[in-house]
Formats: structure tokens, C-alpha cells, sequence
């Protein structure tokens, strides 16, 4: 069983659980949400023909990359305000982040600031947010940490907290999908400094997100660009959460 098929799901939205297995390509005629041609792939081998047996570059084709999200008007904050349970389109979306943060996971990637591209051998956290999320609907995603705080903090989807929550969900709630901010991480010049996004809660009640913490740091992959147990409770450096701005 892969990672993101693990994680235990609250009783609000557990009618949802077998989406979460679905293939999001399915989902996306299901849901109407727009086909993109897919990338060709290439792989890692030898290219006949070519000087001393050069080999070809390796691809960073993500999974779901002709899937795209169906974006709302934001209307309100976070997808559980005015309805007790998820919609199905923001299940599939979930499913797919968590596919692809795995997939991206075992690139073996490090931490570098400025890169937003695997190719460079690491990335830096909002380099990492938006190459998991530009492709599928979220190509205006800014680039840095801090513009990304203010883009939802302009589409009124940011709750600013200096606490995670000992459970996902409720109204204030930290969801999977959120992206998490967090400032003073080093001297950028302004209120954020670093992003992540939220996975979910597994059976065992442990948080995990998603994203690039630093050269020593080293996730379930033992990457730095990785999956990491996120800690519940207060953080002194934490400076909120939200929702994509048109996920509902």
C-alpha cells in the first residue's frame, strides 16, 4: 500500500473513502473538469547509438498530469463552511496531491533555495508547492512563500493560527490541501518565510505534510524535499493555514 492510501478519515467524510482509490483520470470525466494531453515520459536508459552509451535524462513526469482541478469562485472559507462533508471533486484532489507529493518524495531530492524544478537536483519550499500544484489547475499559484500567503490571504481563504490543531476538519479546522505558513525561518524580508501543504491524519492520529524543510532535514524518504510528521500544538514561528483559493 502506497503512503497516500493510508491515512484514516474522519466519520464527516468517510461516505468519500472509496474516491480516494478511484483513478483520477475517471474522476475527471465524471466531474467535467478539463483533459490535458499528457506528457510522453521518458525513462532512465541507455540511448543506442549514443557515444560511450551516454544515457538519456530522467523524466519528472508527475501522475495525473492530464487531470486538472474543476476551480470555484471562492465564496467562503475552506470546503467544510456550509457543508458537513466534502465535495467529491475536493476527495479526488486530495487523493491526487498525495499521490504526486509520494511520487516527488522519491526524486531524492535536497533542499535548494531558488530551485523550482527537480531537474536542478533540489527545490525550495514554494518551488516545490507550485511544481506539485501549477499543472493541475493551479497555474496561478505565485512563486515565493510569502506571495503565496497573500494569494489566499486575497481570495479570504487563509486562517491565521499559531497552533495546529490535534485533529483535521470542523470549520477552523486544518484540512488535507491546506497549505501551512510559517515565518522567521530566515531572513526573507517579510511576515512568511516557508510553506508546506497538508496530507491529512493517519489512523494513528499523526499529522503529515508535504514539501522542502532544509538541507538537513530528512522525511519518510529520507529526502529533503519529503513527506514529514507534522507536530499538533502551539508553534511559535507558525503563522497560519488555508485552503487553494476555488477548492471547495
Amino acid at each position: 500500500m502506497s503512503f497516500h492510501q493510508r491515512f484514516h478519515l474522519p466519520i464527516t467524510v468517510a461516505v468519500f473513502a472509496t474516491l480516494i482509490l478511484t483513478p483520477p483520470t475517471a474522476e475527471a470525466r465524471l466531474f467535467g473538469s478539463k483533459e490535458k494531453k499528457a506528457r510522453t515520459a521518458t525513462t532512465t536508459t541507455r540511448s543506442p547509438g549514443a557515444f560511450f552509451g551516454a544515457f538519456q535524462k530522467p523524466s519528472y513526469e508527475l501522475p495525473y498530469s492530464n487531470w486538472e482541478f474543476p476551480r470555484k469562485e471562492v465564496k467562503a472559507n475552506g470546503f467544510f463552511v456550509g457543508n458537513p462533508k466534502p465535495s467529491d471533486e475536493m476527495m479526488q484532489l486530495i487523493s491526487v496531491i498525495r499521490a504526486r507529493a509520494e511520487h516527488i518524495a522519491r526524486f531524492d531530492l535536497t533542499y535548494k533555495f531558488g530551485g523550482d524544478h527537480p531537474s536542478e537536483g533540489g527545490m525550495d519550499c514554494s518551488g516545490t508547492m507550485q511544481f506539485l500544484l501549477a499543472d493541475i489547475g493551479f497555474n496561478d499559484m505565485p512563486r515565493t512563500s510569502y506571495q503565496q500567503y497573500d494569494w489566499l490571504k486575497k481570495n479570504r481563504t487563509l486562517q491565521h493560527s499559531k497552533s495546529i490543531p490535534d485533529k483535521m476538519g470542523g470549520r477552523k479546522g486544518i484540512k488535507p490541501g491546506d497549505l501551512i505558513f510559517w515565518g522567521g525561518t530566515y531572513d526573507s524580508g517579510h511576515k512568511v518565510s516557508h510553506v508546506m501543504i497538508y496530507l491529512g491524519q493517519s489512523g494513528d492520529g499523526k499529522h503529515y505534510m508535504f514539501g522542502a524543510r532544509g538541507k538537513k532535514k530528512k522525511g519518510m524518504f529520507g529526502s529533503g524535499v519529503d513527506i514529514f510528521e507534522l507536530s499538533s500544538g502551539y508553534q511559535k514561528s507558525l503563522v497560519g493555514f488555508g485552503t487553494l483559493p476555488g477548492v471547495s
